[in-house]
């Protein structure tokens, strides 16, 4: 199901990105997973509202090489060495990924989501956007 829209700044007219719900398709009840129905309850309520709270969410995600067999920046047999180096990575023998991850953020900024922050993950080919703070 269709929730935020916003101008899709890069593709000119009238097109819109458009973020989605998950639903259970025959039930149409959201799925278990689906933490954003539940909170939306909690920031919806009268009482939660008057204190004006701050919140925030992460979007974390895993970018895949072309075949996409396994992530960015994994070797091509077998597994990358221990998750230390990774992690809020800088450096292009440990940051794999990050020109994507910097174009997604501008993107979503030029759209008007209020990105406030990205950074590497525990795991090559691993990154976070920080959505938030809201009102």
């Amino acid at each position: 199901r269709p929730l935020p829209r916003a101008h899709a700044p890069f593709r000119g007219g009238d097109n819109i990105l458009c973020l989605c719900e998950t639903l259970n398709a025959k039930s149409m009840r959201p799925t278990l997973t689906n933490k954003r129905a539940h909170a939306l309850k909690i920031f919806n309520n009268k009482r939660v509202m008057a204190e004006e709270p701050w919140y925030g969410i992460e979007q974390e995600y895993t970018m895949f090489d072309a075949a996409g067999v396994a992530p960015v920046g994994w070797p091509d047999n077998g597994f990358p060495a221990p998750q230390g180096p990774y992690y809020c990575s800088v450096g292009a023998n440990v940051a794999f990924g990050r020109h994507v991850a910097d174009a997604h953020y501008k993107a979503c900024l030029c759209a008007g989501l209020n990105i406030s922050g990205i950074n590497a993950e525990v795991m090559p080919g691993q990154w976070k956007n920080q959505v938030g703070p809201c009102v």
